[in-house]
Parts: structure tokens; sequence; C-alpha cells
């Protein structure tokens, strides 16, 4: 009888937690369920800290924004601080005499690349495998056929994608797909934290930001950091 009041009558919520987040429940098979579901999936994106996984960079973002805000990643040789666990376990190897840091040197420029994807790539420049068109009107220089011909249709005005509902023209399909979605009020990219929606993908990474806090593109002059590259030369122009 008392095991049945004990097990029954008596307030259990919150007995059993999970020790990866803060999930709590009555019972010790539901804290198992959970963790089996919640914790052991392949996610792309793992917490160091905690070992809590998601499937999008944004969500682990703010999961370290919020839950670990205050964690700190001191060096134990040198007291230097890092933001992540990643980054501290890169810098201890510099502490490691045994350790040899590979890199690589191109042979025509003296360039230190210190990946083999990198210094592959940076061949290809060398050796022309990696085209560049140079537009003569501005001259910047793009690397693919496509988006120079896209380039190119900026300066000349050229608009072959009608719009059927406005008759308004663009420079490609992509961008008369994003258009109509004014016309449907189709709304195909909504925010996992604050539900907003957005017409393209461009619009609702920028909108994470602002949920994450990141800021990369800063002022040379006051420091200042700016969501958007756009935002950060209104800046300089206002400043």
């Amino acid at each position: 009888m008392g095991l049945h009041v004990e097990n029954v009558h008596t307030s259990t919520r919150d007995r059993y937690k999970c020790t990866l987040c803060d999930y709590a429940a009555k019972f010790v098979g539901s804290i198992k369920r959970h963790i089996v579901i919640a914790h052991t999936r392949n996610f792309a994106y793992k917490c160091e800290t905690c070992g809590k996984g998601y499937s999008m960079k944004q969500e682990l973002e703010i999961h370290k924004k919020t839950s670990h805000q205050h964690v700190r990643y001191e060096c134990k040789n040198c007291g230097k601080v890092f933001k992540s666990e990643a980054y501290l376990r890169i810098h201890s190897r510099s502490h490691d005499p045994n350790h040899v840091e590979e890199v690589f040197t191109c042979e025509v420029c003296s360039s230190v690349l210190r990946s083999l994807g990198g210094y592959k790539r940076h061949m290809k420049r060398h050796n022309g495998e990696l085209a560049s068109y140079v537009c003569d009107i501005c001259g910047k220089s793009i690397t693919t056929l496509e988006g120079f011909k896209e380039h190119k249709k900026r300066h000349s005005g050229e608009r072959n994608h009608l719009c059927v509902t406005c008759g308004k023209n663009f420079i490609n399909r992509q961008a008369l797909i994003i258009h109509t979605r004014v016309h449907t009020k189709e709304r195909p990219f909504k925010c996992l934290i604050c539900s907003k929606r957005f017409t393209q993908k461009t619009s609702l990474n920028i909108h994470m930001k602002y949920h994450t806090g990141e800021r990369p593109f800063e002022c040379a002059s006051c420091s200042k950091k700016f969501v958007t590259k756009t935002l950060l030369k209104y800046h300089k122009c206002s400043g």
C-alpha cells in the first residue's frame, strides 16, 4: 500500500531528468526513450559541451547562445580562452612537441595552404583550370561562364523572364520565381525560432543571424559589426 501511494499519489514530476538536456519525466523508461529519440540520432551538428544534436547549424548556434553562453574553454598550458571545445583542441596541438602540422606550399608563388583541398584549388588558378571572366564594363571577375552571362545582363538591362501577372521582367528564372511569391503570398521558408516566413532562403539566413547574434561584417574604422555587407556599406556612407 505504501509503495502504491508513493508511486501513484505522490507527485513524481521531474523525478527523472535527462543528463543531456533539460527534459524531465515521471518514469525512467520515458527518459530512456527520450535519449534514444533525441540524443542518439545521427545529427549533422552536435554541441561539444553537452552532446545535444541538431539538424540545422542555426539551431545549434541558438542552443549554444542560450545554454552555454558563459562557458569558457581555457587552455591549461597558456591560459588562452576559446569560444568552443573544437577550437581549444586545435590550439592544444601547438603545445604538443610531437605534433607536426601538415602544410602545402605552392611552388609557383610560395603561398602556404593548410589543406590538400585548398592546395588543389589554388593550383588550378595557376594552371588556368579555374577560368576567370572579366567584365569589360566594371572590371569584376567571374569564375563561371554562366555567372558571367548573368552579370552582363545587369549592365545591358536584358530581362527575358516575364511575370504574367504584372508584366514585370527579370534577368533569370530564379528571380522570376521569387517575384511571383509576391502575388501568390507564398512564404516557403520558415524560421524555426519565431515562425516568421520568407519568400527566399537568403532572407531567412539573414533573419537567423538576428537570433544567433552573428555579425560577420565589421567596420574597419569603429569595429561595429553588421549582419549584412549592405548594412556595413550604408554605415560607412552615413558615418
